[in-house]
């Protein structure tokens, strides 16, 4: 499995890019800004692009999604809880400098527990509320991508519109029982791994 990323925007937000080795096919995951390098970058990997997945709904991690499935002519999933999130998205994106982006069309919703099968891909979907209500986690083989529920040596916000310490400290507690080996690619910041954030990260020590 090819697993590599970018850093797109002025949020330096994690666009993460999965591809299957053998048919070239590729998931993209949170395109937070940038169409143009996201696509390049894909481009010089060798990969096709078949669908979008958002981890949540926040305007730098989704803000190029509509210009790619324009372009790809590829699907776009989120959680169902995230709807709230989506409702407000303008109004934000626009808060936040922008400017006159889209919300992409979405092509279905996805559920906690969901096996999602694309192409070769088996992508489970851990619900992980807390940062927003419909955050949520995609586990690809060994690796877990986190959005923003997860960071090396933090977590997500809470203080936001939509934010629950309570909700996401039960979300950390279902990552905290992963696998030790996992692979934790986040929204932001270095990759990590399971092990190292039970042993250093403050928010996921407090759990023991």
């Amino acid at each position: 499995m090819i697993v590599e990323s970018l850093t797109t925007g002025s949020f330096y937000e994690n666009v993460w890019i999965v591809g299957d080795e053998v048919n070239r096919d590729a998931i993209i995951i949170d395109p937070g800004d940038e169409a143009n390098l996201i696509i390049s970058k894909i481009e010089k990997l060798g990969l096709i692009p078949i669908i979008i997945l958002a981890t949540h709904a926040h305007p730098d991690h989704i803000g190029a999604a509509a210009e790619i499935q324009r372009r790809c002519n590829i699907p776009f999933a989120i959680h169902s809880e995230e709807k709230s999130i989506l409702d407000s998205f303008l109004p934000i994106a626009q808060l936040l400098g922008f400017g006159n982006i889209e919300l992409p069309e979405i092509s279905y919703y996805f559920a906690d527990g969901q096996i999602l099968e694309e192409s070769n891909f088996k992508i489970e979907v851990i619900h992980t509320p807390g940062h927003t209500p419909g955050s949520a986690c995609f586990l690809i083989g060994e690796y877990l991508f986190a959005g923003d529920t997860i960071f090396s040596g933090s977590v997500g916000r809470v203080d936001i519109p939509g934010g629950s310490w309570n909700k996401l400290e039960k979300s950390l507690k279902i990552i905290s029982g992963l696998p030790d080996k996992t692979i934790l690619c986040s929204g932001h910041g270095q990759i990590t791994t399971l092990e190292k954030e039970l042993s250093s990260n403050p928010y996921l020590k407090n759990l023991k």
